[in-house]
């Protein structure tokens, strides 16, 4: 009696043992897609905070210049482009009914928006690793238009997506970023 009351306990333990293994092993992809998804969406608004710097740094001081800023844009414009293009048409129409799928928007040839790598330090690799990204961040600003809630403003998009470590992961971010222009006093001293 006691030699089956041990070998029942012993199989017991050994099937909560085994459960716990398996528990384990869980928790780690968890962690592991855990932290591919923050990769991704880190770098995403690593790219977004570029193009709102970009977007402050090269507006046109003038509110006329700015009223006009901005080209039609597609994905042929962004061909080689190294710094950020202003355009005229935001991503929803540019893609207004073409490519809405996953991204890369734009095509298999070229890609909507300039791809972006902070310093320097992010690498491109399918295999992963420290510091590595599936495909480097991509930022697009468009001139939404006139602010009418505020005088002498204009509201643009910035729109950024990036992958994780594998091209399965990818963040999209998009803010609305208002500039306002101040009048000049003609007659003030």
């Amino acid at each position: 009696m006691v030699l089956i009351t041990s070998i029942l306990l012993l199989v017991v333990v050994t099937i909560l043992a085994l459960a716990m293994f398996h528990g384990v092993g869980l928790e780690y992809r968890i962690a592991g897609n855990n932290m591919d998804k923050q990769r991704s969406l880190q770098a995403a608004e690593s790219a977004q905070e570029y193009g709102e710097q970009w977007l402050v740094q090269n507006a046109p001081e003038d509110y006329g210049a700015a009223e006009v800023w901005g080209i039609p844009c597609a994905a042929a414009n962004f061909t080689g482009a190294t710094a950020p293009i202003m355009c005229s048409n935001t991503l929803e129409t540019t893609l207004s009914g073409s490519n809405l799928g996953p991204v890369p928007w734009g095509g298999a040839s070229a890609s909507l928006g300039v791809s972006y790598n902070p310093g320097g330090d992010l690498t491109q690799s399918s295999t992963g690793g420290q510091n590595t990204v599936a495909q480097l961040p991509v930022v697009y600003l468009a001139r939404l238009g006139y602010d009418y809630g505020t005088a002498n403003s204009l509201d643009f998009t910035i729109d950024a997506w990036s992958y994780g470590g594998s091209s399965s992961t990818v963040s999209v971010v998009e803010s609305v970023y208002r500039i306002t222009y101040i009048s000049s006093c003609g007659s003030c001293p």
